[in-house]
């Protein structure tokens, strides 16, 4: 089974500044904490950094990688049962799915598999800083920031102009969950209209359907876009509903109207491992790492440097638990 992976910059801030601290530091402070404290539950769910590969193990010969297992506890279990008969036993254990991770501090680089049922990139930011000191005195976090492809979101945002929006659903998919997070304010009514739309489509048996919202023939009403560029922040891209979610903007790039699809284009990403059924998290971090210095010649390496000019030196600090959860 392929794997996919996505790619990203990561860093340390200090008040806001990108700091020479090394991530592979950050994620031995972590690992080393109790299993108990790195369990982090919360509303946006249940997490755990479960797995390191240790640093003499790495492929390739780099030591300052780090291959690492985050875990998703699932609210919803699934049952145990035998093909061909009525069996159906509950599982008493927790279920969790892992989402392995290579991080390249070298290139303040960040590669994550997607696993649709795992810990997403936002996720495992907000895990990470659950770690982190913020106090009135400093306030540091991790950050990740998706490397994106020419047809990108970004170029969206700088538009201001956007024409039309045309989002492609698969009714026959299982996924119900089309948000990442619930929008708020004006963009709740886009929310209800796209949520309602999809079950209207369901209830009289479509297996697509097509929700557009365009500025029409007449512009002296425009939509409004800051209230969708919200709305698209939110939508889950990953998810398998969405068959394209295409956007027709004015690019201040190339200086025209063009249209980009946000499903298929946006954050870089790869399929690597196409011939292997690997499942274990040492054996798809192996693979990752394998891709990257012996296939992809790299990919990336110098994206981290369009974000800053020149990194803060600091120190790491103390790596504890530093803020409330509901942590059992």
């Amino acid at each position: 089974m392929a794997t996919t992976i996505q790619f990203f910059n990561c860093f340390l801030t200090r008040n806001g500044n990108r700091t020479n601290v090394s991530i592979s530091d950050f994620l031995d402070g972590v690992i080393s904490l109790d299993e108990g404290i790195r369990f982090i539950n919360n509303s946006y769910g249940a997490y755990s950094l479960l797995e390191m590969l240790m640093p003499n193990l790495n492929p390739n010969n780099n030591s300052l990688d780090r291959i690492v297992g985050f875990a998703n506890y699932r609210d919803k279990k699934p049952y145990l049962g035998s093909r061909g008969t009525d069996q159906r036993n509950e599982i008493t254990g927790d279920i969790l799915e892992l989402t392995t991770g290579l991080f390249i501090p070298t290139y303040h680089l960040a590669i994550l598999e997607y696993n649709h049922f795992g810990a997403r990139p936002k996720h495992i930011e907000r895990y990470l800083n659950t770690f982190l000191p913020s106090n009135g005195r400093e306030s540091w976090q991790f950050e990740l920031i998706p490397i994106e492809t020419p047809a990108s979101f970004n170029d969206i945002r700088m538009s201001g102009d956007i024409r039309s929006i045309e989002l492609k659903l698969d009714l026959l998919s299982s996924d119900s969950q089309l948000f990442t997070e619930l929008p708020e304010g004006p963009e709740s009514i886009a929310y209800r209209m796209l949520s309602d739309s999809q079950e209207a489509y369901r209830e009289i048996g479509a297996n697509v359907a097509t929700v557009t919202l365009g500025q029409g023939r007449y512009r002296s009403n425009p939509m409004d876009f800051d209230m969708l560029i919200n709305l698209l922040q939110v939508l889950d891209m990953e998810n398998d509903t969405f068959a394209s979610a295409k956007v027709k903007y004015y690019s201040p790039t190339q200086r025209r109207v063009t249209t980009a699809d946000l499903k298929n284009d946006g954050i870089l990403k790869k399929v690597i491992m196409e011939d292997n059924s690997y499942t274990a998290f040492e054996s798809i971090g192996i693979g990752i790492s394998n891709y990257y210095y012996e296939e992809s010649n790299r990919v990336a390496n110098q994206e981290w440097r369009r974000h800053v000019e020149q990194l803060e030196s600091a120190e790491l600090p103390v790596i504890e638990l530093n803020y409330p959860t509901e942590n059992q």
